[in-house]
């Protein structure tokens, strides 16, 4: 048993450091997610030179969070730099400083967050969009359409990057194409007799970035499950294992004696 203690805290040990570095870019994460919030609660009351500060303290936990993966530092540092880049001029609106805090508050909680990130809650305003700009297809509204299509983007790019950190990337990109096709031919495509067919099509696959998420969150759960049963079983068979081991050894250690007397 001592020899067990002994290994024990050899690994604790040596372990430490690495455990104390992990938990201190956790919570340069956590207080990441914090500011963020901060500047964007600080931007829909109009408080812009404050958020504005925030952000620039927000760029020094950045640069000192080491664990992010490549993927990781690149989305957060590119919605970073555009939501500072928005307070360079004075001629921003409420709506686009809120919109790009936004953008850049649902990244940094798709980064921090492994089970229902925010940007799931998107689904429906993204929907609900996408679903205005193909009403005016399938009425053949051209006068109107560009109008709901463009609104529709806008609410993409906001979620955009957030969806590139948690959904396959094969995809999102099957989905860009489809809107940049859109983009490109919509003139040509809302002509064409299978127009609701190719929308519907883009509607299904949008769809399935929101599904995505919900299989990976059952997928972890089941996961867990799995690892806690597994660990439950293997703690309680190695404590029979070395009761077993403990009884068969006093049980040699009274023949032993037996056999001097």
């Amino acid at each position: 048993m001592k020899r067990i203690i002994v290994l024990l805290t050899t690994v604790f040990l040596f372990l430490g450091e690495d455990i104390k570095f992990a938990a201190e870019n956790d919570s340069n994460l956590n207080m990441l997610d914090s500011m963020a919030n901060e500047a964007l609660q600080l931007s829909k009351t109009e408080r812009y030179e404050e958020a504005q500060k925030v952000l620039e303290n927000i760029g020094v936990i950045l640069n000192n969070t080491t664990t992010l993966t490549s993927d990781e530092k690149r989305i957060l540092r590119i919605s970073y730099h555009e939501s500072m880049k928005l307070f360079e001029n004075d001629t921003y609106t409420k709506d686009e400083v809120i919109k790009r805090l936004t953008k850049f508050r649902l990244v940094v909680d798709a980064v921090i967050t492994d089970y229902e990130p925010l940007w799931t809650n998107m689904e429906s305003s993204l929907l609900t969009a996408f679903q205005s700009f193909k009403e005016k297809i399938v009425q053949r509204d051209y006068q109107h359409f560009h109008e709901e299509f463009n609104h529709f983007l806008s609410v993409y790019d906001t979620v955009y990057p957030s969806i590139m950190l948690d959904v396959p990337v094969e995809k999102v990109q099957k989905v860009d194409a489809q809107i940049q096709y859109w983009e490109q031919y919509s003139s040509k495509l809302m002509d064409r007799e299978d127009s609701i067919v190719a929308i519907e099509a883009l509607q299904r696959d949008l769809q399935s970035l929101f599904d995505e998420t919900e299989e990976d969150e059952a997928d972890l759960s089941l996961w867990w499950v799995i690892i806690s049963t597994g660990g439950i079983i293997i703690m309680t068979l190695s404590y029979v294992g070395w009761r077993k081991y403990k009884a068969e050894k006093d049980i040699r250690k009274s023949v032993k004696k037996g056999q001097k007397h």
